[in-house]
C-alpha cells in the first residue's frame, strides 16, 4: 500500500529529476514573460498568460514525490 503524505511532507520531500527540469522551464517561462513586459508591441494578455503558465508549471512539479526504491535483500536464516 502506497504511503499517503501530508500536504507539508509532499513539499518538501525529494523531487524526482524530470520534475526538477519542469519547475526550471516554468521559472524560466516567467522570467522571460517579465522581461518581456516592457517591450511595448507585446499585448499584457500573452505576458500574463506566459506567466500563469510557467508558475503553475513549478507549482504542480513541486508536489511530485520521488518514490522510494523497493527493497530486493532479501534476509535468509
Amino acid at each position: 500500500m502506497e504511503k499517503k503524505y501530508s500536504f507539508w511532507e509532499r513539499i518538501t520531500s525529494d523531487t524526482p529529476s524530470f520534475f526538477k527540469k519542469v519547475q526550471i522551464l516554468g521559472a524560466g517561462l516567467v522570467a522571460v514573460s517579465v522581461s518581456l513586459t516592457g517591450v511595448g508591441t507585446i499585448p499584457v494578455a500573452v505576458t500574463a498568460i506566459m506567466a500563469a503558465v510557467g508558475t503553475t508549471m513549478g507549482a504542480i512539479a513541486q508536489f511530485a514525490v520521488k518514490q522510494p526504491e523497493p527493497d530486493t535483500t532479501t534476509s535468509e536464516i
